[in-house]
């Protein structure tokens, strides 16, 4: 018949093989065949060609009757009782047509395993009895017994031995496709996990890049180039906000790697702005391709030029970084989710790079900005605090000499105003962060004793120096920086030791200078003095120990109530340790 057998399904296999047998359980009747039996009733040439009619149409329809069956079981009772008719009239349980009998019990059996075999054969065994007697009626032919019960055991036997391969026929199919399931799953976690690696490697290559560059502009031009390069899309512009100003301004465009024509202002963070920086505001994802303005500025809209833009907002950390605008070639439905994720990853990786780096910037801009804060504080404290404090203490003790000492008043208010000078001097320094290269040990020790010798007025107070090393071989900072812990120092002693004279001792060895400032006055606490609740508007000590390790140096305060006070200092020369 020319059939094809590779393009079959299992189902129609064993329905080819089904006819095939009732085909081939015709062969005993052809055996046997003659025109009648003596004494039978019926021709039975006409029965075989009954069965031959029966098995030809089978065969023709074999499609539809092989859908129909799985639809309609039933369609197998017309079959049994056709084949019992067949073997009621060729002669009972002595009939050649035993085994074409037997075929609409193993289509049960292979079409519906086990329980089509079971139901089958009960079905048919009412129907085989029923057929036996008809045959002994007919033909009068005895019944033996063995003969019947091999019969009767063969009407189950068979169909249970067909219907057993039947399931494990199912189980291998159900095994089968199983495997081709899991097949096409593999196949389609490969191709998910190649791009996956694909993926990574670019992320992995524009990571170690982003952490090579130099400056923000580098990262801008190394993301665009990821996009444009390793992703494929025809253009990419990266803008970002200033974070000082918190505008959105420095765009840059990749391969038109040029600033925008003519002046641009910078984009305020406000959806007035635009388009543009509304996204960024909600940090959502958008397609543009035409509709309202991008910006409000007409010369960039220009530059940036017609859609389909891809809008990727850059967000560290619900900070928003600037924005990132990949050109489409075709609308957003049309771009497959791999490369949408990978635009997703690389707006990612370049939110978090131009993101640090920028706070860098920032913090260090800050930094420097507390640290000059800072500087000038103490600069102010150390120099035009204390002059004025000598100036206020000076004035005290002039109210108090008069009327009676108007000579000695002069003599002190002239010597103010040459203090008043000093201060006015200090304050420029303070300003413009001015110190004399001309400060030797020997001017430090005159302005130290000047100084002292004006706050101290006026009683007398003594500053007894020791010194040792080559003092000119120190930097102007730490000079500086040496005169304000002892000026910061011997004003505390002025003040509050109660005592006339202190010891000042300074000695430079080739990797550090060590300062020591000591008196044996009151003594105090350092632990509440340099606490952080008290004297929270004045820098004193804490300001002292401030600017040692600003200088990478180290202070100690020691001191007790009753026995005077110590202030140790070491800094290190040139920036190394001197402690070896």
């Amino acid at each position: 018949m020319g059939l094809n057998l590779k393009g079959l399904t299992q189902q129609q296999r064993v329905f080819l093989f089904l006819v095939a047998y009732r085909w081939a359980s015709l062969l005993p009747a052809l055996w046997v065949f003659h025109p009648r039996t003596p004494g039978a009733p019926i021709p039975l040439a006409g029965i075989l060609a009954l069965a031959a009619g029966i098995t030809m149409s089978v065969t023709v329809f074999h499609r539809r009757l092989n859908r129909l069956l799985i639809r309609h079981p039933y369609i197998l009772g017309a079959d049994m009782v056709l084949a019992a008719a067949i073997l009621g009239v060729s002669g009972g349980a002595h009939s050649p047509y035993y085994l074409y009998a037997l075929s609409p019990l193993l289509a049960g059996a292979f079409f519906f395993q086990m329980r089509g075999a079971i139901a089958a054969a009960a079905a048919f065994t009412p129907l085989f009895l029923l057929a036996t007697a008809l045959g002994y009626r007919l033909h009068r032919l005895s019944i033996a017994p063995q003969m019947f019960i091999t019969q009767m055991a063969g009407l189950w036997l068979i169909p249970l031995l067909f219907g057993y391969p039947s399931v494990l026929l199912k189980r291998l199919r159900q095994a089968h496709h199983a495997l081709q399931e899991a097949r096409d799953d593999l196949a389609r976690q490969n191709v998910e996990l190649n791009a996956a690696h694909r993926q990574l490697r670019i992320i992995h290559d524009l990571t170690v890049s982003l952490q090579a560059a130099p400056d923000i502009q580098s990262v801008q031009q190394r993301v665009l180039q990821a996009v444009t390069g390793e992703l494929g899309f025809p253009r990419a512009v990266v803008g970002l906000v200033n974070p000082m100003s918190q505008r959105l301004e420095n765009w840059r465009a990749y391969p038109q790697d040029e600033r925008p024509p003519g002046p641009v202002a910078p984009l305020p963070l406000h959806p007035r702005s635009g388009l543009l920086v509304q996204q960024l505001l909600d940090r959502q994802p958008f397609q543009w391709a035409e509709g309202p303005a991008l910006t409000t500025d007409e010369a960039l809209n220009r530059w940036l030029g017609p859609g389909p833009w891809l809008i990727l907002p850059l967000v560290l950390r619900e900070h928003p970084v600037g924005l990132l605008l990949v050109a489409l070639e075709a609308p957003l439905i049309s771009l497959p989710e791999e490369r949408l994720a990978m635009l997703t990853s690389v707006a990612g990786q370049a939110a978090v790079a131009l993101g640090t780096t920028m706070l860098c910037i920032d913090r260090a801009w800050r930094l420097a900005v507390e640290q000059e804060r800072n500087r000038i504080a103490r600069d102010i404290h150390d120099t035009v605090a204390q002059s004025l404090f000598g100036i206020v203490f000076t004035l005290d003790a002039c109210t108090k000499m008069l009327p009676e000492q108007v000579e000695k008043v002069q003599q002190e208010l002239v010597e103010l105003r040459d203090l008043a000078s000093q201060v006015r001097d200090q304050v420029r320094q303070s300003i413009f962060d001015i110190w004399p290269s001309t400060l030797t040990l020997e001017r430090f020790k005159a302005d130290l004793r000047k100084y002292v010798a004006h706050c101290s007025r006026p009683r007398a107070f003594h500053v007894d120096f020791r010194t040792g090393g080559d003092f000119d071989r120190l930097s102007p900072a730490i000079r500086r920086s040496l005169y304000r812990v002892a000026q910061e120092a011997l004003t505390n002693v002025v003040r509050h030791a109660g005592v006339n004279s202190a010891q000042v001792c300074l000695r430079v060895e080739p990797n550090a200078v060590y300062l020591s400032i000591q008196d044996h006055g009151r003594g105090f606490d350092p632990a509440t003095v340099l606490a952080r609740e008290h004297n929270r508007e004045r820098f004193g000590l804490r300001g002292v120990r401030e600017r040692i390790h600003a200088l990478g140096g180290e202070c100690e305060i020691l001191s007790r109530l009753g026995e005077g006070t110590q202030i140790l200092v070491r800094l290190p020369v040139n920036g190394r340790d001197g402690r070896g």
